[in-house]
Formats: C-alpha cells, structure tokens, sequence
C-alpha cells in the first residue's frame, strides 16, 4: 500500500508538472519518494521482526517460495509488458524525461504487483 500511496503522489505530481519543468526540476522529488519508499520498508520490517522474532528469522518453507515464485512471475510479466508499452510510446512520441519516468513507472508497478501478488498468495493459502 505505501508503495502505491507514495508512488502515487510522485507520479501525481508530474502530471501537474508542465513538460517543459521536468527532467532534474523533479530530481528531488523521486529522491524523496525513494527515501520515504525506503523507509517505509525498513520500518515495516522492523515492527515485524520486532512483534514475531522467531517469524522473522525463520528460514523461507515451500509455501514462501512458492508464493514468492508465482509472485515474482506475475511481477516480471508486469514489467516486461510495460518495458514493451514504453518502447511503443517511444515510436508515437514518448522523448526526454518521460522516457525515464515512464521506465520508472514500469519497475515501480512490477513491485507493486510482486507485493500484491505475495499478499494474496498468501491469502489464498490461509
């Protein structure tokens, strides 16, 4: 969720950003969302290590790398189709910055579909 909420509000943002604006004008804006991405996760990682010790450290069983498995399956599908959307948009107009934000915007959806996809596999599983 926070990947989408603060990914989010950094794409949101460079929709309202002018075209001719964009490139390092919004530099600091990834950076902050990477930071804040970053710490989202750390801070995660640590309530959950913290509230089940034992969980946290315990190696991965066949159901985890299962899940993980289909997970990053569905997450590299995502991204490979969105590399292929970008390289199209290339073709009918996409240049300069866009391009890059748009790559970003491809890896960022993958993971989010590799969290997503580990959370309802895990779901289904239960």
């Amino acid at each position: 969720m926070s990947t989408v909420l603060i990914w989010g509000a950094f794409f949101g943002s460079l929709v309202f950003t002018p075209h001719e604006a964009r490139g390092l004008a919004l530099l600091g804006s990834f950076i902050v969302a990477t930071i804040a991405q970053a710490a989202v996760m750390i801070v995660a990682a640590t309530i959950w290590a913290i509230g089940a010790p034992a969980e946290a450290n315990a190696p991965a069983d066949e159901r985890d790398r299962a899940v993980g498995r289909r997970a990053t399956g569905f997450a590299y599908l995502t991204l490979v189709l969105g590399v292929v959307a970008v390289i199209v948009w290339l073709h009918l107009g996409l240049h300069g910055p866009d391009t890059i934000f748009a790559l970003v915007a491809a890896f960022i959806l993958a993971e989010a579909v590799r969290f997503g996809a580990t959370a309802l596999g895990y779901r289904r599983a239960a």
